[in-house]
């Protein structure tokens, strides 16, 4: 995937980042509204996420977009396949894409792109994400996802789910 010339990427292990790298990304993330909680608390969940992909800024070494791998709880995983009403057959233990999100100022350049291709360059098993933005829906189609079930009302807006099976 080409990358923005004024980003570089890293990806690997939430945990093998730098406290401060880790605040950032928990802020990147509480900030551009991709989760509901506070930094401390998705600081937790993020420690037990698969991996991370980030993006920074060449310049200042900026922290400007993250995505995860995520381990979602039996639970939430379960609901999100009914809410859909869609089989969870062959999802049952799936990771989950998410925590997308771009810092303001680099929005438009085409990051959040780069970041699923790095997440799914890291997909060895059935993995899904749900969705409500436009660009993301693009992102996952064009990363190999496939849309499932019908929408339903999320948070924000309507939300679909996606799966992808490498």
């Amino acid at each position: 995937m080409k990358m923005a010339d004024d980003t570089f990427s890293w990806s690997g292990d939430f945990n093998d980042l730098g406290p401060d790298d880790q605040r950032a990304v928990a802020q990147l993330v509480v900030g551009g509204r991709a989760v509901v909680g506070t930094v401390d608390d998705l600081l937790a969940r993020l420690k037990r996420s698969r991996s991370v992909a980030l993006l920074r800024e060449k310049r200042t070494n900026r922290i400007v977009a993250a995505a995860a791998l995520k381990r979602p709880a039996a639970a939430y995983r379960c609901g999100n396949f009914m809410k859909a009403d869609a089989s969870i057959a062959g999802f049952e233990t799936s990771t989950e894409l998410g925590y997308v999100v771009v810092s303001t100022d680099m929005r438009g350049k085409h990051l959040s792109g780069i970041l699923v291709s790095a997440i799914v360059e890291q997909i060895t098993a059935p993995t899904f994400a749900t969705t409500d933005s436009h660009t993301m829906r693009s992102n996952l189609e064009r990363s190999g996802f496939t849309r499932i079930g019908r929408e339903w009302e999320g948070q924000k807006g309507m939300l679909s789910l996606w799966t992808i099976t490498p």
